[in-house]
């Protein structure tokens, strides 16, 4: 479409047709941000490009989690948390709830993207999981060529408080910690059993230790 349109104009005019008639918002020189508005034009549910999911197309839990440990990864469920009208997916709307599924499914790691979140939220949900015994860790959501900031902050770009801070580096070290542990052929995460505070503590020590020596200048 760039190649055959070369003024903005034109750009637009058939980006506008593509959409269905809705104009585009960003800037055709703004690739990352005009991507994000393909996407989610075309390919989202209600776009024209968009495929319902199959259900007989994906392995069972049990079957994806097994491949994870085999691999030698942790499994880690992915929160969605709140969204911009602060509603929550049936399966994490009762926390108690979603903690004792997620340990019958033999899950005992959260990743949250804080940017997505409400920081009071937020705060509630990793105070909960963490005092549950779950192991939790933040992500920043690099995966479009937007050029977002590595530091990670709440939704409104509220920062996180050194306690959130603290909790994500915790997580961190112990995931720094079953690496280092997996290349020597030893066990790290216990992805067998729900972990102990005394196992959480050994890893989160040990990798800590891990990101010192391979972060030093």
């Amino acid at each position: 479409m760039f190649e055959k349109h070369k003024t903005n104009e034109e750009i637009y005019d058939c980006l506008t047709l593509i959409f269905g008639g809705k104009e585009p918002k960003s800037s055709s020189e703004n690739s990352s941000s005009l991507e994000n508005e393909i996407r989610n034009n075309l390919l989202k549910s209600g776009g024209p490009a968009y495929i319902p999911e199959d259900e007989k197309a994906f392995l069972n839990l049990g079957e994806v989690t097994g491949m994870i440990v085999d691999a030698g990864g942790i499994p880690c469920y992915p929160v969605l948390l709140d969204d911009a009208k602060g509603n929550f997916t049936d399966f994490e709307k009762e926390w108690p709830k979603m903690a004792d599924r997620l340990v019958e499914q033999g899950i005992y790691m959260v990743e949250l993207i804080p940017g997505r979140n409400d920081f009071s939220i937020l705060k509630k949900f990793v105070s909960y999981f963490s005092k549950r015994g779950f192991a939790v860790t933040f992500g920043s959501e690099h995966n479009t060529p937007r050029l977002d900031p590595l530091t990670i902050t709440c939704r409104g770009g509220i920062p996180l408080d050194q306690e959130l801070k603290e909790t994500n580096y915790r997580g961190v070290s112990a995931i720094a910690a079953h690496q280092y542990l997996k290349a020597f052929g030893r066990n790290g995460f216990p992805t067998g059993h729900f972990p102990l505070p005394s196992e959480l503590l050994v890893l989160e020590k040990l990798g800590k230790t891990v990101i010192s020596q391979f972060t030093k200048g």
